[in-house]
């Protein structure tokens, strides 16, 4: 009697964890295809600070008072006689003036340089608003779409783009996004679900390390990864696939971007609320250069055509999405 409720606890639990697996009737299989090449390029926009010279604030006159150590003064009058002498009548007022303008340039260059990284880009300095990567940074996108069935041919296409696609380059991850984000376009009116995600400006290791996180999150969520490209290189799983226990209904892809410069179009988590703001956000990503881009990660599941994915599935395992 005292060994029973021991073995009934047992017996609950495995029933329990078999009656959960049983019931998972959510996709098997998936795919994906990407790279993080542009984090280690070493490209990137660089220049010199403005009024900076290696340490601290350097006057732009040849010399200048207590600054660089030159052999010339600037000159001010002394004022009603009491003179003290700096340069030949460098009066009290003078000195206070100078060190009032001194203070004035700093600051203004300090709130310059605020300025421009509160926006996450640097102007040229003659009010082009010409947008330039910043220094070290990076901006992370993330953009999530499920798809009826109708749509259902998207998986054989990305399929393909993993299998021909170039992942090594900046270039050819490029052209992989316009070429993802061109065919989602074309499935515009089947998407039933999307979310969204922005980040940034970060540096380099932290966008780097989020891009890992979101990437692994979403290879995650199947068993089977029917096929991955990545680095130049495609592998393949030979697993035998299985039919879905119910009708295919949706397919989600995910796509992951990080780049040197941000994107206006990609707001808060869910931005877009209508086709037309689906369609200009999928331009904006497929127009990304491919000298402002650091890495992509594109992932879709299910991937075998008798896999099958539910609404249901969708709701429980893609809690963020929402309905377009």
């Amino acid at each position: 009697m005292r060994r029973a409720p021991r073995w009934l606890a047992v017996l609950l639990v495995a029933l329990s964890t078999f009656a959960s697996a049983a019931a998972f009737a959510g996709p098997r299989s998936g795919g994906s295809f990407g790279s993080r090449g542009g984090f280690r390029s070493g490209g990137g926009y660089s220049s010199p600070s403005p009024g900076y010279s290696g340490g601290g604030y350097r006057s732009p006159y040849s010399g200048g008072y207590g600054y660089g150590g030159g052999s010339h003064f600037l000159f001010f009058p002394s004022f009603g006689g009491y003179g003290l002498g700096y340069g030949g009548g460098f009066g009290l007022f003078g000195v206070l003036a100078a060190v009032a303008v001194i203070g004035l340039v700093i600051r203004a260059v300090r709130a310059g340089r605020s300025a421009s990284a509160n926006r996450g880009y640097y102007g040229d300095g003659y009010g082009d608003g010409e947008v330039v990567p910043m220094p070290g940074r990076a901006y992370l996108y993330r953009l999530q779409l499920a798809l009826g069935r109708s749509a259902r041919g998207i998986q054989d296409r990305l399929a393909e783009f993993a299998a021909q696609g170039d992942t090594e380059s900046e270039a050819g991850l490029a052209a992989l996004l316009q070429q993802t984000a061109v065919e989602l376009l074309r499935e515009k009116d089947s998407v039933r679900y999307l979310g969204t995600d922005a980040r940034g400006p970060m540096s380099l290791t932290n966008a780097e390390t989020a891009m890992n996180a979101m990437a692994l999150a979403e290879r995650g969520r199947f068993q089977v990864e029917r096929v991955r490209a990545a680095g130049g290189r495609v592998s393949r799983s030979a697993a035998p696939a299985e039919e879905g226990k119910e009708a295919l209904e949706l397919v989600v892809v995910t796509l992951v971007a990080a780049t040197r410069t941000p994107l206006d179009k990609f707001g808060s988590p869910g931005a877009p609320g209508s086709p037309e703001d689906l369609s200009a956000l999928l331009s904006e990503l497929g127009g990304v250069s491919p000298d402002a881009i650091l890495g992509i990660e594109v992932v879709w599941t299910p991937a075998d055509p008798n896999d099958s994915m539910t609404e249901t599935d969708v709701m429980t395992t893609y809690p963020d999405l929402r309905s377009l």
